[in-house]
């Protein structure tokens, strides 16, 4: 189904601008709360610090990552794509390597902050904005294939990195992250960027101006004053706030269940597998009915998955629980990305997708902070779950509603 008669030909044609999404998808796992939570211990061991100290000082570098991303973000509207990138990548394999320098506390809060921004942040932003831009008819299916390092990362880091320490110290381990990311990464980036026929989003301006939408292009000033997005805002927030908080508490909350950690590790591969199949799967529905149809209900297996976590204790479900939260993930990035430049327009698309990754990194801040409150507070699992599940269903309720609203 989505790999079918209209979609080969357009891989075909388009593979080098895709693998270059996906690559810079793949490479924002060392940046990422889900490779970054794995050496949280040893982290926490060498530096002396609790679990709430810990916590506070990663939310602390990651909101600064989300308002240096403020400014940075429409960088990507003005400046030409190759080099930009290029220099971003640069970025990342360094902040990666100087990781496993750190010797302090100042010097740690530096480098999650720039692991962070590089990461999460940038190299995301980038990937999503170049592929939102460039295509319009294949514009999910774009966003869903750039979208599978996603995927790949959480079926490839945790398991790797879980191995490595037993092998090695978790800063030997950055190091030799940098260095393979060098190597695979950088040399690709120029060969990769690349115009073609094909492209025929906004994006597409200096390859054929004629190609470019004359639907009203929003500025970033223009979509703040629009009150409906920020109703429309609450389902990235929500998303990214839960799943960095399970996560980042991932070691407690497994030692609630009595799962063994090995085999927790492994049920990422799950995240991973349905994290690919929902992407795909919303990609293809993307271009099929658009992004606005289908944003409404993106929260819905984030809702059942925390059932499930709160409720269902017998080790096996723990596979479930990753597949059902990775299929909600993976449907979840083609179907946002591509909602942005169907609302407001392409020309301005880096400035207010900034917007987007900026509200996304400040949830994936906030959620740590809230969820080990609340379990510092004592406050049963399972009544945690069900009030954020809650959550998640009103956060979707007034995505349909402000979505109706601009319908009409």
């Amino acid at each position: 189904m989505f790999l079918g008669s209209a979609t080969w030909p357009f891989v075909r044609s388009e593979w080098r601008f895709l693998l270059f999404g996906l690559l810079l998808t793949f490479w924002s796992g060392p940046g990422q709360t889900y490779v970054i939570s794995l050496i949280g211990g040893e982290i926490r061991q060498d530096f002396a610090l609790s679990h709430s100290a810990f916590g506070g000082l990663y939310t602390a570098a990651t909101l600064l990552s989300a308002a240096c991303l403020w400014k940075a973000g429409p960088l990507v509207d003005r400046l030409p794509l190759k080099a930009f990138v290029f220099k971003m990548a640069l970025l990342m394999v360094v902040v990666t390597g100087m990781f496993s320098l750190v010797q302090g506390t100042i010097t740690l809060f530096l480098g999650i902050f720039a692991l962070r921004f590089a990461g999460q942040g940038m190299l995301n932003h980038i990937a999503l904005t170049a592929m939102a831009r460039r295509y319009e008819k294949e514009r999910g299916r774009a966003l869903a294939i750039a979208g599978l390092g996603f995927p790949l990362g959480e079926a490839l880091f945790p398991p790797l990195v879980v191995i490595g320490l037993t092998q090695t110290d978790w800063r030997t381990l950055w190091f030799i992250l940098a260095a393979v990311m060098a190597v695979i990464l950088l040399p690709l980036i120029p060969k990769l960027i690349v115009h073609t026929a094909e492209q025929d989003g906004g994006g597409a301006l200096a390859l054929n101006p004629a190609a470019v939408s004359d639907d009203t292009q929003w500025t970033r000033a223009e979509m703040l004053k629009d009150r409906r997005f920020y109703l429309l805002a609450l389902t990235p927030i929500t998303q990214s706030g839960i799943i960095t908080a399970l996560f980042f508490h991932q070691v407690h909350l497994i030692s609630l269940k009595d799962w063994d950690f090995g085999w927790w590790s492994l049920c990422f591969t799950f995240f991973a597998i349905f994290s690919l199949f929902g992407g795909l799967i919303s990609g293809f529905l993307v271009d099929i009915f658009r992004a606005r149809t289908i944003v409404p209900s993106l929260l819905l297996p984030l809702a059942a998955g925390l059932v499930v976590f709160g409720h269902v204790s017998h080790p096996a479900f723990a596979a479930v629980l990753m597949a059902i939260l990775g299929f909600g993930a993976g449907a979840s990035n083609p179907a946002l990305s591509a909602l942005w430049p169907e609302l407001y327009g392409t020309e301005h698309l880096g400035a207010i997708r900034s917007v987007f990754t900026v509200v996304m990194v400040f949830g994936s801040a906030l959620g740590p902070v809230l969820l080990g409150a609340a379990l510092d507070a004592q406050i049963e699992f399972e009544k945690i779950t069900w009030f954020l599940a809650s959550i998640t269903i009103v956060a979707g309720l007034l995505a349909s509603l402000s979505l109706r609203k601009r319908s009409q």
